[in-house]
């Protein structure tokens, strides 16, 4: 490609150390650490437990996969919702209100010691591949959404977050019922638990 003054929007030097990029060799892949083998194959074995087999059409149409059924999910108490209008009574005079409803059991901001000291006491199993049940969640905003859905779900700790969400990580949920695709989901850490 060649560099048309009457048509450039840059200078002949930016023209040339873009060319300069567009050409180079795209940097090469991170290797693989040992957590991303065990990933790619843990998501693979589930997808091999999820399918039941397929069936080919006999007149050339789409082929028909068959899931397996898995165990119903554990019976958990559901939290109780907030209506609208107790919400925004709630809200009215705070425009700093959070969007749950607030539990003394459970702040919804919390210090960074607090987020220290969650961690200290997960030291000895937050780590990937540890099965864990997830016992809590924070007030939803709306009932048909949220992580309180998964109450009482169990699964595998997927990643680990750093940075801004060190106190969170992403859960890789069992299927229950008729669930076809993989569900991960990022998680509070004080909102699970491990299972031995």
């Amino acid at each position: 490609m060649r560099y048309n003054r009457k048509l450039a929007t840059v200078s002949p030097e930016e023209f040339a150390e873009l060319m300069a990029i567009v050409y180079s060799e795209p940097a090469p892949a991170r290797p693989l650490t040992p957590d991303d083998h065990w990933r790619r194959a843990y998501q693979l074995e589930q997808q091999s437990k999820r399918v039941l087999g397929s069936q080919a059409d006999l007149f050339s149409r789409r082929t028909i996969t068959h899931y397996r059924r898995h165990r119903p999910a554990a019976e958990v108490e559901a939290p109780a919702m907030e209506t609208i209008e107790a919400k925004l009574d709630r809200i009215a005079d705070d425009p700093l209100a959070t969007f749950g409803p607030e539990r003394a059991d459970r702040p919804a901001y919390l210090s960074r010691d607090d987020k220290a000291a969650i961690l200290q006491g997960a030291a000895n199993w937050l780590r990937v591949r540890q099965r864990v049940r997830i016992v809590d969640a924070p007030g939803a905003v709306d009932p048909a959404y949220g992580p309180h859905l998964f109450l009482g779900r169990e699964g595998v700790i997927w990643r680990l977050c750093n940075g801004t969400f060190a106190d969170h990580c992403y859960v890789f949920l069992d299927p229950v019922g008729a669930e076809r695709t993989a569900k991960i989901r990022m998680v509070e850490v004080r909102d699970i638990e491990p299972i031995t």
